[in-house]
Parts: C-alpha cells; structure tokens; sequence
C-alpha cells in the first residue's frame, strides 16, 4: 500500500515539504491542505506589490495547483483542519465553500500553519482602511484602497521589518508617512546605535517616527478610521497599517497534543519532527535552534521555511536529514538603504553571558578611487574571552548583503577575529577597497583584544556625560568643516594634525573619550594620546555615524 502524506499549509514550507517528497518518493499519495485559494507564493514580496515595484500579482506565485497536480501533488484548497487523531492518524475538517465536514488518514503528516498577525485588543480595529499585511490576500485589500486619492496619510503600527518596507512602498505612492513603535527604537533586533542611522535616514525621506508609544485606540467617522490615538497624542490618518509583528499558529498541534515549546512555537528535533512520531512541522509554526547560544528560538523567516520543508520532504521518506538552526541572518531594503544582520547584537551578547567587544567600520563597495563606489557602516562583535566571532550588523547603500553573507559564513565556522582577519577574500578595484571592510573590522577587533586601544559605545558616552561630566572630556578630532556641521555638546576640538603640540590643552586627569567620523582617526589619537602618556583613553566605536544623541552646530553660532 502506498505511503500517503498529508500537509496542512501551502505557502511556503508545506509546498516545498510536497515537491521534495515526491522527488525522493515518486509513488506516494501527497495531499496538501489550505484553506486560501493560492499557494506557494513569495509572502516576502508582498511588499513590493502594493509599492508597483513588482507589476503583476502573478509572478508572486511560485506554483499553481494545476503545476502541483502534475507531480502527482493533489491541492486542497478551502479546506480548514480542525482536529488531527494522532492515534487514529487522521485528521478532519471542514470545506470553506460547501460546509461539509470530511476526514483522511495519513501515514505522514506535515504541520507548516505559519504565523499569525498579532492584533491588539483596542478599539476601533473593525474600522474601514484598517489593515494587515500577512497574505497576499491583506495585499489585495491594500492595493484596492491605498493606491486611491482617498487615502493621503498612513500610519504604520511598528517599526519592523515588514513596516519599515512597507514605509518605502507607501512613500513611493506619495503618501505622507508616520511610523509608531512601542518600543524604544525601531527595528529592536538591532542594536540601538544601528536603529538610528536607520531612524535619521528615514527621517529625511520625510517619513515621520515616534517611539516608545503605545497605541490606545483607532478612532474613526461613519464606520471609516480617521485618527490613531497613541498614549500622548492623536495622530490624523486616512489608512492603518498593523504591524506589531506575528505569532505562530499553533492551536492545532496544540489540541492534538503535540508538545508546544518554550518559544511558545511548536518543539520539533533536529530532523524537524514533533514530539509524536511520524508528525512534522516546518516553517513559521516552528521553533528551532540558535547556533552561537544553542537555545531555542522562533525566527520565522521564508528563507528558513524553505530549509525546512525541504528537510521534512526528505525525513517523510525514510531519509536523515537534519536542520540544526539558525542564526537569525536576514536583511531588508528601506530606499537605497540595505539594513543586514547576522548572530547576536551587543545587548544579545550580553545577555547570553558573552564579553562583547564592537569593531564598527566603513565599508565601501569598491576602491575608494574606483568611480560608483557606495557605503555601508558596517558592526562586527567577537567575545573578548575568546574572540570568537558572534554576530554583525550592516546599514547604508553598500553592499550590506555581502558584508553579511561573509560573516554568516564566520559565524557557522566558529571563527575567531584573527582568523577572520586573514581570509582569503576577493578584490578588485570594482568590487571592493584592497583589504576589504570585513577584514578592516576583524583587524580592530584584534586591536581591541590585544589592548592597543579601549573602545566605548555611543551609548556609555552619553551615560558618561549626564552621569559624571566633571571626570570626562570628549576629544573631537574631525576637520573643520566636520565639526562645524555638528559637533557633541561640550567637546574639545583638536584636530588629528594638530594634536601633537596641543595635547597640553587636555585635562589629564580626566578620562578622555576620542571620536572622529567612524573610528579611523580617532583611533590613530588613542595612539599618540598614549604615547604621550595619557593613560585614560578610549575610542568612540562608530564616531559621529552612530552618535544619535543631541548635536550643536558651530555654524549656527556665528
């Protein structure tokens, strides 16, 4: 008798759980379950679609039905699972359409439900012009209202991922954009210094942020929203974006008994089967394992759905195949701005018992001779104990993607700074400056490590200046033009020239906090502070790029 596999969600990973099965076992029965009525479409994309970047709906659609039922892949669609016998195996129903209750039996099942949008318990969500952006489906919703006169003004409800790109698409159908976040920050997964090279970025496409507010209600006017009211204000509004984020839909598993875990996603093992044998589950439903930490996490991301599910297509059919985890690699387009990030951030490191140490450089995309060149600042962190690589972090026009890539490559490798440093990587003038911006950040590192120069974060400056500004001085050596721009609030300015013969004017007693624009120069000051027996020096990680702090100009002054 023929095995027969039964998979219930069809967007990404149940889809590519289906044509892997059927490519390592051409006789079995596949059934997929869904109850939209497309499948296997790009929900990364969605996006661009409301943007008009991509055109058409359709080339959205990896696979129809009809391509599925070719290979033998039977499509179910506006079927809803509602119970699943883990006993019995089978699982029961009911078709969206008709009504009608039904029931099959499976030898294998896979569970890819994905991720739910999270919705607030507030007034007003029943309101007109209030959306989502989960299904290509909530995208249909939007591109049917958004792109009319009607709406001028959108407030977008989070500052993650999908509501900083949609913050883009929104922009370039010339609405007139706010962003409210809960948090702190926007886009929390970065660390903070990072966050706000992407806050002023957006802030100058005219794009309106406010953090740290809660929202309290949405208001609106003859069944139509017209106003967000956040715990300090009321913000005027024509569209409602929500997105707070999402959570993995797990009240089927939950039911049959599988084992839910600790991330509140569903616990599966290294070969991506739960806790009852012959049951799978894959994609944004799951949770997994952390690589640099070796702690369960929920990362629902496309790009690991589709890991996954090729994983269980293989296990389905008797294989071995293991998915051991992630480390939270993404990246995401916001304009000409590519934010990337890969392992853990300062705070993560921090919090996971690591001695975090920061290198922050600029990293260009080509010789700096070399016409067409772009920049990204660019993060690497290693632990100090061990100098073992543990994340990084990119953002700005540059080639962030690559900068990523590479270091996620370091990170699977468990690679240290040092031997980060001597990677054999490519170059070419077109391509990248001669020691490339990865291994410029791996040499800092290593500087760091080996006590040439201490490092402090924006952030401890800041703490430094409000808290004790009696028994520190912050040393700008910029140039002229530089600090006339603008320059940290009770600075000394000396430029990198001139330091030599005017290091008198520093108090030595004071512990002295050396900034430029990036880090390059300042650092050359660390060097000849000490030399000249300044004892209490440090560097600002990052400069002026990741001060995001109060500013004065010189200019203004005069």
């Amino acid at each position: 008798m023929k095995k027969r596999l039964l998979v219930i969600g069809g967007v990404a990973a149940g889809p590519k759980a289906a044509a892997k099965a059927r490519r390592c076992d051409p006789e079995m029965e596949i059934v997929v379950y869904q109850e939209e009525e497309e499948i296997s479409y790009a929900g990364c994309g969605l996006p661009y679609y409301v943007s008009g970047v991509v055109k058409e709906r359709r080339e959205l659609i990896s696979r129809t039905a009809g391509q599925f039922a070719q290979d033998g892949i039977r499509i179910q669609k506006h079927r809803r699972i509602e119970e699943i016998d883990t006993e019995k195996r089978t699982v029961s129903g009911r078709d969206l359409e008709s009504g009608e209750v039904f029931t099959d039996r499976f030898d294998r099942l896979v569970l890819a439900t994905g991720a739910q949008p999270i919705r607030p318990k507030i007034e007003g969500l029943d309101l007109r012009n209030v959306f989502y952006l989960r299904s290509i489906f909530d995208a249909d919703a939007i591109v049917d209202r958004i792109r009319s006169d009607e709406i001028r003004n959108a407030v977008i409800v989070g500052g993650g991922y999908i509501g900083l790109e949609m913050a883009e698409s929104l922009v370039q159908l010339s609405k007139k954009v706010t962003i409210v976040e809960m948090a702190p920050q926007i886009l929390t997964l970065f660390d903070q210094d990072f966050a706000e090279i992407l806050r002023r970025y957006l802030e100058n496409k005219g794009v309106r942020i406010f953090t740290s507010e809660p929202i309290r209600a949405l208001k609106g006017r003859e069944g139509k929203v017209t106003h967000l009211q956040t715990a300090t204000q009321e913000i005027e509004t024509d569209a409602v974006l929500m997105g707070l984020g999402v959570r993995p839909q797990v009240e089927l598993a939950r039911k049959a008994g599988l084992r839910i875990g600790e991330t509140g996603a569903i616990w599966v093992n290294e070969r991506m089967e739960t806790s009852v044998e012959g049951i799978y589950a894959a994609g944004d439903c799951a949770e997994t394992t952390h690589l640099i930490t070796g702690k369960k996490v929920w990362v629902p991301l496309g790009s690991t759905a589709n890991k996954q599910g090729r994983v269980v297509g293989i296990n389905v059919c008797g294989g071995e195949a293991t998915f051991p985890g992630v480390m939270g690699t993404t990246i995401f387009k916001v304009f000409d701005f590519n934010a990337a990030k890969t392992g853990l951030g300062m705070r993560e490191a921090e919090k996971e018992g690591f001695h975090p140490v920061q290198a922050i450089v600029r990293g260009y995309s080509r010789a700096h001779y070399y016409p067409g060149g772009k920049e990204s600042t660019l993060k690497v962190i290693a632990d100090r104990e061990t100098g073992r690589i543990l994340g990084a972090q990119a953002i700005g026009e540059g080639p962030s993607d690559k900068f990523i890539d590479v270091l996620a490559m370091a990170l699977h490798g468990r690679m240290t700074c040092r031997e980060l440093s001597n990677v054999d990587l490519a170059y070419a003038p077109p391509y990248s400056p001669a020691l490339s911006p990865v291994i410029v950040a791996a040499n800092v590192l290593l500087n760091k490590l080996e006590g040439r120069v201490e490092g402090i974060q924006a952030s401890e400056v800041k703490e430094r200046l409000e808290k004790a500004k009696e028994k520190v001085q912050v040393l700008d050596v910029r140039e002229k033009e530089e600090v006339e721009e603008k320059r940290i609030p009770g600075s000394v300015w000396i430029p990198l020239g001139d330091l030599k013969k005017r290091i008198d004017e520093l108090d030595k007693s004071k512990e002295t906090l050396v900034h430029c624009e990036s880090g390059l120069r300042s650092y050359k000051a660390c060097l000849r502070l000490q030399h000249a027996g300044v004892e209490n020096v440090k560097n600002v990680d990052g400069g002026m790029l990741c001060w995001c702090y109060d500013v004065v100009s010189d200019e203004k002054k005069r």
